[in-house]
């Protein structure tokens, strides 16, 4: 059982990630708003990411408490940090990072409000 273990946490990882993508590419099929995969960038344009509230990001309530938001925080990082995804493919790898570095960005916004 020990060794099945960490090809179970990598395979439970793949999954909500391919979820993920499916979900909002059926999002944007049906068009409700454009995702990172189709949407056209323009350096220096504004992303869907900065319109994105972080408690959305965070997937939390407004009116959470500095405990939730800290939970939160929490079980998301230990979903989608890079680390857990660093013997996957490049596509993985990246797409961890991204999340991480949007979920990075929305709880020091929320500390940042909350201080």
């Amino acid at each position: 059982m020990g060794k099945f273990l960490p090809i179970f946490i990598i395979i439970s990882i793949v999954v909500s990630i391919f979820r993920a993508v499916r979900k909002a590419r059926l999002r944007s099929a049906y068009g409700q708003g454009p995702t990172p995969w189709n949407r056209q960038q323009t350096p220096g344009s504004a992303t869907d990411d900065r319109a994105k509230s972080p408690y959305d990001i965070l997937g939390i309530r407004r009116n959470a408490s500095d405990d939730e938001i800290t939970a939160a925080y929490r079980r998301l990082v230990q979903m989608y940090h890079p680390d857990r995804v660093a013997n996957l493919a490049p596509e993985f790898r990246d797409l961890a990072e991204s999340r991480m570095k949007e979920i990075n960005r929305a709880h020091e916004l929320l500390k940042r409000r909350r201080s």
